[in-house]
């Protein structure tokens, strides 16, 4: 009906078609119990919130297309952080635009990307506003542009910085961001490669004039936010796990050590000691954990990704990304994965990050810590110590991983964004710990 009213030329008309049919689609989908069903469902129907968010735009209501783009995400994620907080199931529904204001605090802005097949969709919501803006960049291209960006980063080239400078200037500058704004992004598609901490407007990074956090949805990073506010300060830490000989990090043992003396309440795992078993019985009573481990993507099935963890009984026991899924971690308000692209998975339609991100969050994590690409140890070190540091005085986790990064950015031998900008917060973004 909408596509036959959009064809006569009568938009309003169109629009209240697909309105309903929005409608149907969360009624059908609360019917499954199957969460593979329900992502599959969600999967085939994207196209029919993109029609909905072009015909809203095209008639000047930002906010509802704003919502329609809020409810196409990540919803199966959303519903697992909403059923840690044991909500009804009800309070699985997204959040509204007015709802999302009014938990914005005066200096807090949320950054929703949404790319469709001809544009990419912007919008910048504050406690009293919201502001769109499209960039005329089909989804093919922008998905081109984010991988010349990061392999121009991880491959240590100077030509980062210039395409950086592209990229700010096309994403970022036509927002009119104010310096010193907290910002959370909202991805979408490509965008989730993409490390936004390293573009930049008018001669700066925008690490250097803004805290930076990601989130999969607008209404997951509120849920989480307002679930955790303050952690009490008692570290678990994994460091080094013995495989065999090539996969010694020796860098991770001191990596441990030193936060450890930031934190003396804490639980350390070195060596033998930090395998499988431990990890599954520490996550379940530990408000902060820290792995320093290597990491494996599986690209094709993302939930078998893998952090490689000690041997056991002579033999390889890798802690895989479902089996996190049905871990149960309650009392985690902050998981860091000093790790080789922990932060990387699939993106399924639907905007479902599949690998330890969905994993973390869904088994109860608050906030995550991952990597978008191989990391540097010297850089690392002195990242996560700052990052630490700030965190054992009390300030939040967005701001402390904002000073890690720029410590980081001011050595003059670190200054490539492949050393200082690997690292994303995904998640809560307000979280302190204290107590």
């Amino acid at each position: 009906m909408a596509r036959a009213e959009q064809a006569l030329g009568r938009k309003t008309e169109a629009t209240q078609a697909i309105d309903r049919a929005l409608a149907d689609i969360d009624q059908v989908r609360s019917k499954f119990r199957s969460e593979e069903i329900k992502i599959g469902l969600f999967s085939d129907l994207q196209s029919v919130f993109e029609r909905g968010l072009v015909l809203n735009g095209e008639q000047g209501n930002e906010a509802r297309a704003f919502e329609i783009s809020e409810r196409s995400r990540s919803r199966a994620l959303l519903d697992a952080v909403r059923g840690r907080a044991d909500l009804d199931a009800g309070a699985s529904r997204t959040l509204g635009l007015p709802a999302l204001q009014a938990s914005l605090r005066p200096n807090e802005r949320v950054v929703q990307f949404h790319a469709l097949p001809t544009y990419l969709q912007v919008w910048v919501i504050g406690p009293d506003s919201i502001k769109g803006h499209r960039v005329e960049v089909p989804r093919e291209e922008l998905t081109e542009l984010v991988e010349v960006f990061r392999n121009s980063v991880v491959r240590g080239r100077r030509t980062a910085i210039g395409n950086a400078e592209k990229m700010g200037a096309a994403l970022i500058a036509p927002l009119g961001l104010t310096p010193g704004q907290r910002l959370v992004i909202v991805p979408h598609g490509p965008l989730h490669y993409l490390p936004f901490q390293a573009l930049r407007v008018d001669g700066h990074y925008l690490i250097e004039q803004h805290p930076v956090s990601v989130a999969p949805s607008a209404s997951i990073a509120m849920q989480l936010a307002q679930r955790v506010p303050k952690a009490s300060p008692i570290l678990t830490a994994f460091g080094n796990p013995r495989i065999e000989d090539k996969y010694e990090l020796p860098g991770a043992e001191a990596e441990v050590n030193q936060l450890a003396r930031l934190f003396p309440n804490n639980r350390l795992f070195m060596g033998e000691q930090a395998n499988k078993t431990q990890f599954r019985q520490a996550v379940a009573r530990t408000p902060v954990l820290h792995v320093a481990a290597h990491a494996e993507v599986d690209e094709v099935d993302p939930l078998y990704s893998r952090i490689l963890l000690a041997n056991e009984g002579g033999r390889q026991n890798f802690l895989e990304a479902h089996e996190i899924l049905d871990m149960r971690m309650p009392e985690t308000a902050l998981v860091t994965l000093s790790a080789c692209e922990s932060g990387l998975g699939r993106i399924a339609q639907g905007d479902e990050v599949l690998g330890f991100t969905r994993s973390f969050l869904a088994a109860g994590s608050s906030s995550l810590i991952a990597s978008l690409w191989p990391v540097s140890d010297d850089a690392t070190a002195l990242l996560m110590s700052t990052l630490y540091g700030e965190l054992s005085k009390g300030q939040d986790v967005q701001q402390a991983l904002q000073a890690g990064q720029l410590a980081v950015l001011k050595d003059p031998k670190l200054a490539h964004p492949f050393f200082w900008a690997p690292f994303n917060l995904i998640g809560n973004w307000r979280l302190t710990l204290g107590g």
